[in-house]
């Protein structure tokens, strides 16, 4: 985001504006903030047809305190390249917290869609398989790929697919 926007306009926008049309009204963006905890830790949630999907609790947020600190102790590098590699393997199983959704969210509203369907940050590919301007030619390239990606992102290919006429056999 280019700008800081309230959560319900951002919502907006991503439920009724940039939502492809098979999937509005069954995939909705969930955020909330402890602000009575002491940290006023939250969490976000994606939902599809009320169910959580993906859920992003606060509690991952303290492995990325702990990374913090690790780097500013002067880590060794073997020591920082297996905590990255256990990051990565979070993002694989789809364990996010809710800090990864606004950095995602801020890429995916800057950049255009060719580069966020492609892009590095499974978050931003998931916003943008779901996104109506990735047409039935997109979708059907990324097709055949779809196997390599992690299972969680694979159930939101597989539902766009799913629902944009016959895409999905």
């Amino acid at each position: 985001m280019p700008t800081k926007r309230h959560w319900a306009e951002v919502r907006k926008t991503l439920e009724q504006n940039l939502l492809c049309d098979s999937l509005k009204g069954r995939v909705r963006y969930f955020t909330t903030r402890y602000r009575k905890a002491h940290d006023q830790t939250g969490r976000v949630c994606i939902l599809v047809d009320k169910k959580e999907v993906i859920n992003m609790p606060f509690y991952i947020e303290d492995c990325r305190h702990f990374e913090a600190s690790v780097r500013s102790k002067a880590a060794t590098q073997m020591y920082k390249d297996n905590l990255k590699d256990v990051f990565i393997e979070y993002a694989e199983q789809g364990l996010f917290y809710p800090g990864d959704f606004g950095i995602a969210l801020n890429e995916y509203l800057s950049v255009n869609i060719n580069d966020a369907i492609s892009s590095d940050n499974l978050l931003v590919r998931m916003l943008a398989v779901m996104d109506r301007r990735v047409g039935k030619r997109t979708l059907h390239k990324i097709k055949t790929s779809i196997s390599d990606l992690p299972e969680w992102l694979q159930y939101f290919y597989q539902l766009r697919l799913k629902n944009e006429n016959g895409l999905g056999d």
